[in-house]
């Protein structure tokens, strides 16, 4: 039985909230304001058995799947956006449907910071090392798969998705002009949901002999070019405080929707924290340290942080914020008539409880005006803890007009996401979660040319 050390200052107390880390403010905005312009690039891919550098033609595109349009949005380089609108009317398998619970492989967005390494996994093999191991190891692909297999429904959301709703000022402004400090400005779309199959990382830590545990950091074999760190290079890592390892829907994930997984998604295996924000689950894994001692956060872990004027002390990203969002990209035209406004809403806190829906009309420059008050949507599908929920509902007589619609949810715990101006402002621009209105367009068919 793997034993383990409780200590009193871990990262949850219950409540969700993450523990508060010794650095300081000033550390982390010379940080950030260091890296936050630099570029990334791709070297060599790994020390790991099986992992090589791509080919120097190929450094420049941190991608390696198609991309089409119809289905992304390019933010940036490695950062490619779901489109929220084949969501709810998608052509699969030659025909017209819509998404169901899960998004397919190639329609998931990512985000790599790097080229994904090269890995045959017959030569892969995951590293298990540190002080808290009675026998460190090594495991292989097969070793992994002989492991009692767990498959579990998530949705997975970025910590930065809804970066670009945030004001490019804080609150007050004059005296702390910091903009926010993204890689990417992602609108709604960083985010889906799939059916992932693993094993449970404490059966992993548990096999190597793990006594007395209390960090475990995880770490992927994508090399980070970035001049802001020492040496101009990183690799991605996340420390993880050993109570979430060892919950039994933490996995080293092997599969996606029934396939294996892909290689812009982590092949051939990445770490899923559910509940977390996807910025956590540590892709292309190569080797997991285990220690009986806390582990400080390194590389870009240290920036995954909410600071600014509301934050006396950085606060570490974990839990995923309650979100929504319709199915619709931004400026879509409609005909008059009924509608039916369709959806999505997850939280990292639990199952979703209740979604409204708003709409408002465009009646002068800058003055909105209710067209349909907040009306409770339809749940269509059973909510699931971590998992995301769809929901319709009507808009009865839709007039031409220019209109914004919202929708706003509620989960279990009772976290109910906020206007957009009671969302607090971060340096980072992360877990931004107002109900940020769609603008949507009704126009005749006569009128349009």
């Amino acid at each position: 039985m793997l034993a383990v050390t409780h200590r009193p200052d871990h990262s949850e107390d219950g409540t969700g909230r993450p523990r508060e880390t010794g650095y300081s403010r000033r550390s982390f905005l010379a940080c950030s304001a260091a890296g936050a312009a630099a570029p990334f690039l791709v070297r060599g891919a790994s020390s790991s058995p099986g992992a090589a550098a791509p080919p120097s033609g190929e450094a420049a595109n941190f991608v390696v799947q198609p991309t089409p349009s119809r289905y992304f949005v390019h933010r940036e380089n490695g950062s490619e956006e779901m489109k929220w609108g084949p969501v709810g009317r998608a052509v699969l398998d030659g025909r017209h449907a819509e998404y169901g619970d899960a998004i397919p492989n190639d329609r998931l967005y990512i985000h790599n910071r790097a080229r994904p390494p090269r890995i045959d996994r017959r030569a892969w093999r995951l590293r298990l090392t540190g002080d808290a191991l009675a026998r460190p190891r090594s495991f292989t692909y097969d070793d992994l798969l002989a492991m009692p297999p767990v498959t579990l429904r998530r949705t997975i959301d970025c910590g930065a998705n809804c970066s670009a709703f945030f004001p490019k000022l804080p609150p007050g402004g004059a005296d702390e002009r910091w903009l926010p400090v993204g890689y990417t400005q992602w609108h709604f779309g960083a985010v889906g949901a799939a059916e992932w199959t693993g094993v449970r990382a404490g059966d992993v830590l548990a096999a190597a002999g793990a006594r007395s545990p209390v960090d475990v950091k995880f770490m992927g074999l994508d090399l980070i070019v970035n001049q802001s760190f020492p040496g101009g290079t990183v690799r991605y890592s996340q420390v993880v405080p050993i109570e979430k390892v060892l919950k039994d829907d933490t996995l080293l994930v092997y599969r996606m929707n029934g396939q294996d997984l892909p290689v812009d998604h982590g092949y051939p295996l990445r770490l899923l924290l559910s509940g977390w924000s996807a910025v956590t689950f540590v892709k292309w894994l190569g080797e997991i340290e285990v220690s009986t001692r806390r582990i400080p956060p390194t590389g870009l872990q240290t920036r995954h942080v909410l600071t600014g004027p509301a934050y006396p002390k950085p606060v570490p990203l974990s839990v995923s914020p309650i979100r929504s969002a319709i199915e619709h990209d931004p400026e879509v035209t409609l005909h008059p008539g009924d509608v039916v406004l369709r959806g999505r809403a997850w939280s990292g806190h639990g199952a979703i409880d209740r979604v409204d829906v708003s709409v408002e009309r465009l009646a002068a420059p800058g003055r909105w005006v209710t067209e349909m008050p907040w009306r409770r949507a339809t749940l269509l599908n059973t909510p699931e803890p971590f998992m995301w929920v769809r929901f319709e509902v009507p808009w009865r007589g839709a007039r031409p007009g220019q209109y914004r619609v919202m929708s706003r949810a509620r989960d279990r715990a009772g976290n109910v996401q906020p206007r957009p101006q009671d969302v607090v402002w971060n340096q980072h621009g992360l877990g931004y979660n107002g109900h940020y209105p769609l603008e949507l367009i009704v126009v005749p068919p006569s009128d349009m040319p």
